[in-house]
């Protein structure tokens, strides 16, 4: 097992390497023009039709966030339903459901008094 020592070493060690490394500067044109085009592309989304909707299903998050929660409620649920059992209703041949409502009520007259 590693001690801290040999974490603080490799720490240093990839911090020597990037220390190294050359820069290169980036044209103050190019970097507004990412940055106008980020802004763009943020605006647009926010324009569309869809981000009211998905404002109210999740303040703040990006799409994916919504479509992976349900997505993984959705295979826990599959999960569920594939690997539990039903219990003694499940080992019998001809399975039934019989509901309250389905038959007629048994009463008879004067039967509470």
């Amino acid at each position: 097992m590693r001690d801290v020592d040999d974490f603080q070493n490799d720490a240093q060690w990839v911090g020597g390497a990037l220390g190294r490394l050359s820069t290169v500067p980036v044209p103050a044109a190019l970097e507004v023009r990412i940055l106008g085009d980020f802004d763009r592309l943020t605006e647009r989304r926010r324009a569309s039709w869809l981000a009211p909707l998905l404002e109210t299903i999740w303040p703040g998050a990006p799409a994916w966030r919504p479509a992976a929660a349900l997505a993984g409620a959705l295979a826990v649920g599959l999960a569920m339903g594939v690997l539990v059992p039903l219990g003694d209703e499940a080992s019998a041949t001809e399975q039934s459901a019989s509901v309250m409502l389905d038959a007629p009520p048994a009463f008879e007259i004067g039967e509470n008094s």
